[in-house]
């Protein structure tokens, strides 16, 4: 079974890394209402899914219950076995888009363990404590504003660890209000981390940006008219190029990854909502290797209660098609 790189898939590291998923995922986790597109003021979510067999939905690949407040944000969340069994909990202390503290309680692979955040009085984060099952200090993160001078300024922020081990990591951000561009030089502990330059069009807002990692590694990307993007990346460690395009929405809608050993293309579709309808991959011939299809099915405030994910044989003619995922949603609302 071909995988699916589903969503806005990132090509940067860490927060931009490229993330392929199965085509049969697990359970949706721990979102805010408008992320995963819900609408209307909804209260819980109730998501099982099953694997299919010959037309059937027979095995559980167990289930969410997630728990929202009238604004859209997550105050719990509940994961299931395919069992029925709980495997995690999570309790999240909250002020809209602030979270003060989030508590998790699980079973492997999941562990229990919680997180504070600290706030300055702008409301931004400035550290966070994580704590394990004994209530023990397991990782302390700080964000410093170090200085601000007329031509730029420099951030710290500062990982210590239970075991003594501390990651210290420092940007030095400038920006030429003539040219608009803004350059930010970042060190991880004391040693050459990411440069990374930053044009802006007339707006102020970011037209095209390359970042580039201490082992060679880069990653560019240009906005284009029309609204789209286009990004490019490079890893020197597999040698590998990968070229991605979003559209005017932000959706991917295409998806190259080549190098000296393979290569892949892979589409994607949408529909006027947003949701992910489809995706098609080829190879470097552009012969269809597979292709996959979503339906839902809706209720009447637009929220889909029923989601069918779809194979299709391409070898076949007509194409056979196959239904081997079929996720079901209660919804309750306020």
């Amino acid at each position: 079974m071909a995988w699916l790189p589903r969503g806005r898939i990132a090509l940067r590291r860490n927060c931009l890394a490229l993330i392929l998923i199965l085509l049969v995922r697990p359970p949706s986790w721990s979102q805010e209402a408008t992320a995963v597109g819900l609408k209307g003021p909804v209260h819980t979510v109730l998501t099982e899914e099953f694997i299919d067999e010959s037309g059937a939905s027979q095995q559980s690949r167990g289930s969410t219950f997630e728990v929202y407040d009238r604004q859209g944000y997550q105050l719990e969340s509940y994961r299931y076995k395919p069992d029925g069994s709980l495997w995690a909990h999570t309790i999240i202390s909250r002020n809209g888009e602030q979270v003060f503290k989030s508590q998790t309680t699980g079973t492997a692979p999941f562990e229990t363990f919680s997180e504070q955040n600290v706030f300055d009085a702008d409301g931004k984060v400035i550290g966070t404590d994580t704590y394990n099952a004994d209530g023990v200090l397991t990782k302390k993160s700080t964000n410093e504003f170090l200085e601000k001078r007329t031509e730029s300024t420099t951030y710290r922020s500062t990982e210590s660890n239970g075991d003594g081990t501390e990651n210290t990591r420092e940007v030095i951000e400038s920006s030429d209000p003539k040219t608009g561009i803004t350059h930010q030089i970042a060190t991880r502990n004391g040693k050459s981390d990411t440069d990374w330059v930053i044009e802006r069009d007339g707006k102020g807002a970011p037209a095209k940006d390359k970042i580039v990692y201490a082992d060679g590694s880069f990653n560019e990307r240009e906005r284009q008219s029309d609204g789209t993007t286009v990004d490019h990346g490079y890893s020197t460690s597999t040698k590998s190029h990968t070229y991605q395009t979003n559209d005017e929405r932000g959706h991917l809608t295409e998806l190259i990854q080549e190098s000296d050993s393979g290569y892949i293309r892979c589409t994607y579709s949408f529909d006027k909502t947003g949701r992910p309808t489809g995706q098609i991959n080829y190879d470097a011939n552009g012969k269809m290797l597979s292709k996959s299809t979503i339906e839902y099915r809706n209720d009447v405030s637009g929220n889909w209660t029923e989601e069918k994910i779809i194979i299709w044989d391409p070898m076949s003619e007509p194409m056979k098609q196959e239904t081997v995922v079929t996720s079901l949603r209660t919804i309750i609302y306020y």
